[in-house]
C-alpha cells in the first residue's frame, strides 16, 4: 500500500472534521495530490460508515481517473470536480466536500455564504452554483446525452453527470480568473442542495478554509435570526439561481 503519508493525513483531518462538526455521514469527500500527481481520496461510501475508515479505506486514481490502488469501494461521485481542479489548478493540492450544516443552509437556497467575520474575508466570495442534476441525469438515462465514466468511478453516468455538465463549467468559469488567488488562500463554493467545496494548496488550509466558510455562515444566520428571523434570508434558487447574500434584502441593520 503505497501513499501512506497522504493515507494518514486524510484519516487525521476526517477525524478532525467529524469531531467538529464540519462533517458528517449526510455526504462529503476528501482528497489530495500527492507528489507523484495521483490522487489519494476518499471512496463513495466513506460518509455512509460514518467516516469510521482507516487507512485501507482510501483509493487512489491518476489524474486522468485510472485505478492506481484500490480500496473497499470506488471513488465518490464529485470526483470529475476533483480531478478539473487539479488539472486546472497547479496550486491546488487538497479537496474537501462536506455538507456541513450552516453553509448548507445557504446552499438550499442557491446562495453563496456572506463574509460575516474577519477570517472569511481573506478568501473572497464564496458563490453558489447551480446544479440541474435532475433534468441532466434524465438526459443521460434516457440517452440523450453520453458520459464517459473514469474507471475509478465505477458505472453510473447519470450520478456523475451533474458534475460533468453544470458545477464543472461554473466553476471554472468563475475561480478561473481566481487562480493566483491560491498563493495566498484556498478558495471555496457551494452547490446548490449539495454543500460546500474547499481547494487549496494543501489538506490543513483546505481543512481551516472549510472551518472558516462554515463559522460565518453560521455567524449570518445569527445574525439574521437577531434581525428578524426568516426575513433576513429571503431569496430561493427556484426564484433567483446563483444568488449572492447582496440580493437578499436582509441589509444587517434592518431595524
Amino acid at each position: 500500500m503505497g501513499h501512506e503519508a497522504e493515507r494518514h493525513h486524510i484519516i487525521r483531518s476526517v477525524s478532525d472534521m467529524t469531531r467538529w462538526g464540519t462533517l458528517d455521514p449526510a455526504g462529503g469527500s476528501v482528497s489530495v495530490r500527492a507528489g507523484t500527481g495521483n490522487i489519494v481520496s476518499t471512496t463513495a461510501s466513506s460518509a455512509f460508515v460514518r467516516w469510521d475508515i482507516t487507512a485501507r479505506n482510501l483509493m487512489v486514481y491518476s489524474p486522468e481517473g485510472s485505478i492506481v490502488e484500490r480500496a473497499t469501494d470506488l471513488a465518490p461521485p464529485d470526483a470529475p470536480l476533483h480531478m478539473a481542479i487539479y488539472r486546472e489548478f497547479p496550486n491546488c493540492n487538497a479537496i474537501v466536500h462536506s455538507h456541513a450544516p450552516y453553509s448548507l443552509a445557504f446552499a438550499s437556497l442557491g446562495l453563496g455564504v456572506p463574509s460575516c467575520t474577519n477570517k472569511l474575508d481573506t478568501m473572497g466570495e464564496v458563490p453558489c452554483f447551480t446544479s440541474d442534476d435532475p433534468a441532466v441525469k434524465e438526459d443521460v438515462l434516457t440517452g440523450r446525452v453520453d458520459i464517459e465514466v473514469a474507471e475509478c468511478m465505477g458505472s453510473r453516468p447519470d450520478v456523475i453527470a451533474g458534475y460533468l455538465l453544470t458545477v464543472n463549467p461554473q466553476m471554472l468559469e468563475h475561480f478561473g480568473p481566481r487562480a493566483g488567488e491560491l498563493d495566498r488562500h484556498g478558495l471555496g463554493f457551494v452547490v446548490y442542495r449539495h454543500g460546500v467545496f474547499v481547494f487549496a494548496r494543501h489538506l490543513d488550509e483546505a481543512v481551516e478554509n472549510l472551518t472558516r466558510i462554515e463559522v460565518s455562515a453560521r455567524t449570518a444566520l445569527f445574525q439574521a435570526t437577531l434581525h428578524g428571523g426568516i426575513s433576513g434570508i429571503k431569496p430561493d434558487a427556484l426564484h433567483n439561481p446563483g444568488g449572492t447574500w447582496s440580493d437578499s434584502v436582509y441589509s444587517g441593520n434592518s431595524r
